[in-house]
């Protein structure tokens, strides 16, 4: 074989090797700044529109029942086709333990967050959502979140969103969203209750 040959391969030999590592290159995890900002984004898209700030319970939740991961891993995976493991992963670890939401989120439009024990006291009442829009004039009910699962990219996420109207009138559902030219869309959901 000629030097030349032998350069000539050894050359096609190293740009394909340097390709084929960047094809298979993983994306690095986000940051949790970068989770944070667009966790609020995530939770903007599902602020109620109304006179009156929105009504979130401070405290994460994914209020389903008690399931453990296992079965929450797989409702999410089968309720929302070829959904990202990377993404229900994040979901799950972000969700380890129920954590306080922060009061300085920027969502978009005025919110209170409501701790459980205020909560609680006003839903102790038999018509409690006359007590609620009392004391916060033009709210309707409130939110409970869920902390949002990215993919690596952070151009997916899964979310669970609870919305209580009033006595026997609520629902829970997991969302699967998309971020398309910078905006967070919803693409899925699958309710998980409703009263």
């Amino acid at each position: 074989m000629s030097a030349k040959f032998l350069r000539s391969a050894l050359a096609f030999l190293l740009v394909f090797i340097f390709t084929a590592c960047s094809w298979f290159q993983s994306v690095p995890e986000p940051s949790q700044a970068d989770m944070d900002k667009e966790e609020q984004a995530v939770f903007s898209v599902f602020m109620p529109e109304g006179p009156g700030p929105a009504l979130i319970l401070k405290t994460t939740s994914t209020n389903i029942g008690g399931q453990e991961p296992r079965e929450i891993r797989a409702h999410i995976k089968n309720s929302f086709e070829g959904v990202p493991n990377d993404l229900v992963e994040n979901y799950l670890d972000r969700n380890a333990q129920p954590s306080q939401l922060s009061p300085d989120m920027d969502l978009g439009m005025d919110y209170v967050l409501m701790d459980s024990e205020e909560l609680a006291k006003i839903t102790r009442q038999p018509n409690w959502n006359q007590d609620l829009i009392e004391k916060y004039p033009g709210s309707n009910g409130y939110l409970i979140f869920s902390h949002v699962g990215f993919n690596r990219s952070l151009d997916q996420a899964v979310i669970y969103v609870g919305n209580v109207a009033g006595p026997l009138m609520g629902s829970g559902s997991y969302y699967l969203l998309e971020k398309q030219n910078g905006t967070w869309t919803i693409k899925e959901e699958t309710m998980v209750w409703i009263s």
